[in-house]
């Protein structure tokens, strides 16, 4: 081997060696994976933000009447700077949290663990109820904290909520729909009774029904009212 090709060779196996040397090992607390990605990241940064987010983890859990489900753990894949711009997302159906170093919106990731604690044992709800149900854990009662009026909707029903979701214009004021919803019901008939849909059987629908005590057809032709609220 000519002397060159031997010392690029030797610095290859430095720099890699080193790289892997300054690897932080992942930290795992009761229920989250914590992993590095990127460099400057030490393990007390890894340890720090497993107790950050467990406490987090036991107000959700208690909020929703349930824990994590799934086998495993929740990982959460820590960054430097915010990831794809982003400084903090989830990805539910794989249990998995992506959120920067010294930016956790205590909220928002109330939020996001609300849809990864509710996402396999609500599996068939629809996407307004676990949006509503994750605002609420996020913000609290609507009636408490939002004090403007609602954009108007006319003709509501469910399905048609359900349709506002990913629709550009119309998508924020949908999570708004849905937060105002479910703080209608958590109010009327009990936050406390949520705990008891997992064990009901059936639709969304009927789960629904047995838990709360009112069918979503009530809901619907009382929309009007819940909206008006709002002022």
């Amino acid at each position: 081997m000519k002397r060159p090709a031997l010392y690029v060779s030797i610095a290859f196996c430095i720099l890699l060696f080193a790289g892997t040397a300054g690897a932080v090992s992942p930290v795992e607390t009761a229920h989250f994976r914590v992993v590095a990605n990127g460099q400057g990241l030490k393990a007390q940064d890894l340890k720090d933000v497993g107790d950050s987010v467990e406490g987090i983890y036991k107000e959700v859990s208690e909020a929703v009447g349930t824990g994590y489900t799934s086998s495993g753990k929740i990982e959460i894949r820590v960054y430097v700077t915010p990831e794809n711009g982003r400084a903090l997302r989830t990805a539910a159906s794989a249990s998995t949290i992506f959120l920067t170093l010294g930016r956790i919106d205590e909220g928002v990731l109330k939020h996001e663990i609300t849809h990864i604690l509710i996402s396999k044992p609500l599996s068939t709800a629809p996407r307004w109820f676990h949006e509503g149900v994750a605002m609420y854990v996020e913000n609290g009662d609507m009636k408490k904290v939002y004090h403007k009026a609602l954009p108007d909707f006319t003709d509501f029903s469910f399905t048609r909520l359900g349709a506002k979701f990913g629709a550009g214009k119309t998508e924020q004021s949908s999570y708004l729909y849905a937060w105002a919803i479910v703080s209608y019901v958590m109010d009327t008939y009990g936050k406390d009774k949520l705990k008891d849909i997992y064990k009901q059987s059936g639709s969304f629908s009927d789960k629904f029904t047995k838990t709360f005590g009112v069918d979503l057809k009530t809901l619907e032709k009382k929309s009007g009212e819940i909206f008006a609220a709002y002022k």
